[in-house]
Order: C-alpha cells, then structure tokens, then sequence
C-alpha cells in the first residue's frame, strides 16, 4: 500500500500524466459506452436552434445541485424566483447558487474568446463562487477533515509556489484535449482527481472543479453547450465520490475512481438527453396551442422566452422581448387566461410560470 499521511501537507502530490496504464478492458468498455451517450446528448443539444433555452435552465439545475454538494442547500424554484430580484434580498444559499451559475456561463465564455483554460481562468472562476475568498491559498494550515469526527483525511500541497508549479502542470495537461493515447473522459476524471487534489483556494475548490469538468468536454468539442453537469450523480453517490478520491491518494487505485467518473457522463449524458428531448417537446407543443388559441400575441420569440425563464415577471418579458408595459402586461393576462402559465405573487411582484415546464428540471 502506498505510504501517506493524511496529516502531513501533501506535497509529494505526482505531477500528470499518472504512472497508470489505462488500456485496461473494463474501463475501454465504459469509455466506449459513455461516449455514445455523451454523443447522443451532443446531437440533441445541438439540434435546438436557441441555445439559451437550454444553458439557463439546465446551468440553475446544475448549480443548485453542485452547491448541495458543499451542504448549500436551496431548491431549483428557489433559485431560479431568487434570480428576479435584487440580490440584497437573497438568502446567503441562493447568492451562493446564482454565483455557481454565473461562474459556469463566464468559464465557457473564456472558452469561446481563448479557446484554452489557464491559471488565471481557474483564479477568475474561483472569484465568481467566492468574491470575499478569491485567489491561490498562500496561508497553510489548511487541512480536509470529517464533518462528524474531526478527523483529517487529507492535507493539500502548501506553499503558492508549489501550488502554482501543480496548477501549471495540470493547466498543460487539461487543455491536451487532442491526446492520442488518452481518451478525453478519462482525462477528466483524471484533472478534476488532480486539482481536487492540489486544492488551490482557501473555498471554492468543489464546485470550481466540477465546472472544469463539463469545460473540458467543450474544450474537446464533444460538446458544443454546457449541458451536461455530472453533479446530481456524484450528490446521489456522495459518499462514494469523497472515498474514490481518498483511495487515489492513498492507494493509487485509478481504476475504481475512472470507472466511477465515467458512470457519472454516462449516467448523466442518458438523463440530460431524456430531460432535453422533454423541453423541446413541449417547446413545440406550446408554440402550436399558443399559435391556435392566441393568434394576436404569437410569436416564436415569445415562445422562447417561456422556455429560457422558468419563472419570468412583466419586468423581465418587457425587457428581454423590448416590449412597453401594457404590452407584456396582456400577452401575461392571456396566457394565464388560456392557463399556459400559473401566477403568484412574491416580493410584491407578479411570478408568471409553467408548471410543466418547472417539473422538468427538479
């Protein structure tokens, strides 16, 4: 068994590619298999002509389920009403949410502009999630213990050197996404091990790596739009996902974590797909009964703003369709008459939604 101590800094942390042969049949299996869902998600995403109505319901999804990792618990509803208002009138959980989101939507943008993530692209997704906390770790110190217990189970690399020296190395072998002899989505299971490990900012560090991942595969076009977030896999194997790490550390043992990863894209890559195919389905349906039964308001922009904005306010559909008030104010009146959508009223404003809609991204 390899010799570490959890309470000691570890800065004997090996640098990437791993002394580990991954041509091994099992985990070719599984590459293969998570590859054809990860493909058939791909074709499905792409084939909606209006991205937005994907990124913004499925990044709030993703948000609220990676930030529940990190025992920040709020609901999609919540979140996406909380997104309406002034952020002075959130709870501490929903800014912390909404940040998460915000901290995807800029590291893909960093993508489209460089084509490349850096260092300073992690620092800068890092300051989204954690304004007052951003930047390398520079105090020591920092130890990762059991809630319940108090026991260390790991102490990360120390030293902002050290910490940058591992940063770059990985930063060169995350954007390797051309690699011939090392399939993509092992070597994201194999950078999110490692900068979970290397651990380079005081908080953050969870959901920071969680966003790399799904970045990866847009770096490696086998995704076009951030739609696949293996968060509400690991949430449900929580307790696994903290001990394959362990168990990369202390034993070398790659295969079981690989494995567990690539479960997680496939597993993932097969519900996201089922989830699109049921908004784009409904997307259709709307906008033939809203085109039946509301001729004088129909519009195929209108129809895709109900399915970019779970829950919308006259503000918002005046704003984003360029609308004066009274306008908005009668397409909302006549589709709630019509019951496409549902009201109710929170901070002394109207909340217009679907229902149908909303139930899809639970």
């Amino acid at each position: 068994m390899k010799k570490f101590n959890p309470n000691k800094p570890y800065n004997e942390l090996p640098k990437l590619p791993p002394d580990f042969n991954f041509d091994d049949v099992e985990i070719l299996k599984k590459v293969n298999s998570a590859n054809i869902a990860l493909s058939k998600l791909s074709g499905i995403a792409h084939s909606i002509p209006n991205r937005k109505l994907l990124i913004e319901p499925l990044s709030v999804k993703e948000a609220v389920a990676s930030s529940g990792i990190e025992n920040i618990n709020t609901t999609v509803e919540e979140v996406f009403q909380a997104s309406l208002f002034d952020e002075s009138k959130l709870t501490k959980e929903q800014k912390e949410t909404l940040h998460y989101k915000d901290a995807l939507l800029t590291g893909f943008e960093l993508i489209e502009q460089k084509g490349f993530l850096n260092t300073n692209s992690f620092i800068e997704i890092q300051s989204i999630l954690e304004p007052d906390k951003s930047g390398i770790r520079k105090i020591p110190g920092v130890k990762i213990a059991n809630i319940s217990t108090g026991e260390t189970l790991y102490t990360p690399p120390e030293g902002e050197e050290l910490i940058r020296d591992l940063l770059k190395n990985l930063e060169d072998y995350y954007n390797d996404v051309n690699d011939q002899n090392v399939d993509v989505l092992i070597k994201t299971a194999v950078c999110h091990y490692q900068f979970e490990s290397i651990h380079p900012f005081l908080d953050g560090n969870g959901r920071v790596g969680r966003i790399l991942m799904v970045l990866q595969l847009i770096l490696a076009q086998r995704l076009q739009t951030p739609v696949l977030f293996l968060s509400g896999y690991i949430n449900k194997n929580r307790a696994e996902y903290y001990r394959l790490l362990r168990e990369v550390t202390s034993r070398d043992n790659w295969k079981i974590w690989i494995m567990y990863i690539l479960t997680a894209i496939e597993e993932q890559s097969n519900e996201t797909t089922s989830t699109v195919i049921k908004m784009n389905d409904l997307t259709q349906k709307y906008r033939a009964e809203i085109k039946l039964k509301l001729p004088k308001i129909y519009s195929a922009d209108l129809v895709e703003f109900l399915f970019s904005y779970p829950f919308y306010t006259q503000k918002k559909i005046s704003k984003s369709m360029n609308l004066n008030r009274n306008t908005s104010l009668k397409y909302l009146n006549a589709l709630l008459e019509a019951g496409f959508v549902e009201s109710f009223k929170s901070q002394k404003e109207n909340i217009y939604y679907s229902p149908i809609f909303v139930s899809l991204l639970k």
